[in-house]
This record gives structure tokens, sequence and C-alpha cells, in this order.
């Protein structure tokens, strides 16, 4: 699941929230039955970013430093400065397209 808000003061989406099940979070779990659930949240994230006029930016923050590193060696992310918390990143547009060319998916219109 993931939740985003739309920012319309930064032109970005902001990735508020984002889980996978039990059994795709090595991050929680230690074991992983599918890899690559939580690059698919990204690519939805930054399909709405795109779709709402946002160019693919979005930003969010993770949830500890080891995935906030994660984000920056495996998605390009780049740090923000820290406000409200350390862990905070942003995707470029140029960061999102590669993501969402790895990570594609087809979706109802229903859900947007």
């Amino acid at each position: 699941m993931v939740a985003i808000q739309y920012d319309t003061e930064a032109r970005a989406v902001h990735l508020i929230w984002g889980c996978t099940a039990p059994h795709y979070n090595i991050w929680k779990y230690g074991k992983q039955e599918y890899r690559g659930v939580g690059g698919h949240l990204i690519a939805i994230a930054a399909e709405l970013s795109e779709k709402h006029g946002y160019d693919g930016f979005l930003y969010g923050d993770a949830a500890d430093y080891e995935l906030f590193q994660y984000y920056i060696n495996r998605f390009n992310a780049l740090p923000l400065p820290p406000d409200e918390n350390p862990y905070r990143f942003m995707l470029s547009d140029d960061a999102t397209a590669e993501i969402r060319s790895v990570y594609n998916y087809e979706w109802s219109e229903e859900y947007i």
C-alpha cells in the first residue's frame, strides 16, 4: 500500500507512507517472497506525480538510515535537508522515469 499527497507548493508528490505485505518486507521481517514490490509502489507514486503535472517528481521520508541509503543507492534518490525527518529524500524526473521503465504495471483508471 502507498499513501501520497499532492504538494502544490513543491510541485511534487509527497510519498507519505508505503508498506509491503510482511512476506515481501525484508527490512522488517528479514525474508522476502518477491522482490521489487517497493519499487512498484514508488513507480505508482511517480506516475501519479506525472499525471498531476509534477513531471514525476516526488519526495518522502525513509523509515531509517538503512532504507534511506538503499533509496539513494538503488533509485538515485537525493538527500534533502532534514526538517521533520533526517531521512528525507527526493526523486527527480530522471530517477522516476528509470524506476517506471523497470517497474511497470497495468491498472484501471478508477483507482487514480
